[in-house]
């Protein structure tokens, strides 16, 4: 360019003739230079606009990219708040209380049954006792029937014989009366108290035989509800390690569709650089098609102020 712009400038200055081609009479010598041809290269052209439309190409790859993880993004956050996950969910929000609720109930039927088996124990620790007082007022009543028989046959005896009895004997006798009365008096006190044992007996095997039933019922509500609560806990186990499984899935394809569009990302950018480096190109060669017009034209001007000169040396050897 720079041999260019020095012929440039030697084109530009006024040609002066020569005084010994003047005087010879020939005509004036005129100095010619070699432009290079800048036409454009159709090779090259097409080159540029074959990049331009792999780019185009890869500028539409990379907005299906997008479009297609932006639908797989929907996707995502639609397994994620899908209905049969929401569906699980609200189960597992309704079990939450019911399994809190079903604990409190197991709690409180342990502690029923424990006082219903502290109930059990006394009542039984009851029952002993009953038999030991009905054993010794059953020895108590024999004993003292035993000595009212006796009392009877001696009376019954000397009453028959119409034996004298002593003065002691009777004295005794007399004696011995308040002490039948008392007998009987304890006789009908003990058996009253076994009346009232035997009805509180009667009571509390009753209400142990409730008490039991209720226990019963219990443990066959704790049972079912226990059962209930172990299909429910498994099947929300399940559906969640299918969730669990689908989003990992999803997971995997969108940061294998990340990468892809980073790789994407990388090739736009050195495309993008190459478009700059034509770009520059362009204007470059758009500036030396500038400065060969100028040159044609500077040219073309002095190719008319030599045909100009000729004319006039011509006319002036005509004169």
């Amino acid at each position: 360019m720079s041999s260019g712009g020095s012929s440039f400038a030697d084109l530009t200055s006024s040609p002066r003739p020569s005084s010994q081609a003047t005087t010879r009479g020939g005509p004036a010598a005129v100095s010619t230079i070699d432009l290079a041809d800048y036409s454009l290269d159709l090779t090259a052209v097409r080159a540029l606009l074959s990049a331009l439309q792999h780019v185009i190409d890869q500028t539409e790859a990379l907005h299906e990219l997008r479009q297609d993880q932006e639908v797989l993004r929907r996707e995502f956050l639609g397994h994620t708040t899908s209905p049969r996950r929401l569906g699980s969910q609200h189960k597992y929000d309704v079990v939450r209380p019911q399994l809190g609720f079903t604990q409190q109930e197991l709690t409180d039927c342990l502690n029923s049954l424990q006082e219903h088996l502290d109930n059990s124990r006394e009542l039984e620790a009851c029952r002993l006792r009953y038999h030991d007082l009905q054993l010794r007022d059953d020895e108590a009543v024999s004993e003292f029937q035993d000595r009212i028989s006796t009392l009877d046959a001696q009376f019954a005896a000397a009453s028959s014989f119409g034996v004298i009895i002593p003065p002691d004997t009777v004295h005794h006798i007399a004696d011995l009366e308040p002490q039948l009365a008392r007998s009987h008096s304890d006789l009908q006190v003990a058996r009253d108290r076994q009346a009232s044992l035997a009805s509180e007996l009667r009571k509390s095997a009753t209400s142990h035989k409730a008490t039991q039933a209720e226990v019963d019922r219990l443990e066959a509500a704790v049972e079912r509800k226990t059962r209930r609560f172990r299909a429910l806990s498994e099947g929300y186990e399940r559906r969640l390690k299918v969730t669990d499984n689908t989003i990992a899935t999803h997971s995997a394809e969108l940061a294998r569709l990340q990468g892809r569009l980073s790789t994407l990302d990388q090739y736009l950018q050195r495309v993008r650089a190459a478009i700059s480096q034509r770009d520059q190109a362009s204007a470059d060669r758009s500036v030396t098609q500038d400065r060969v017009s100028a040159a044609r034209n500077t040219i073309a001007r002095l190719e008319r102020r030599i045909n100009q000169v000729e004319k006039s040396q011509k006319s002036r050897q005509d004169l």
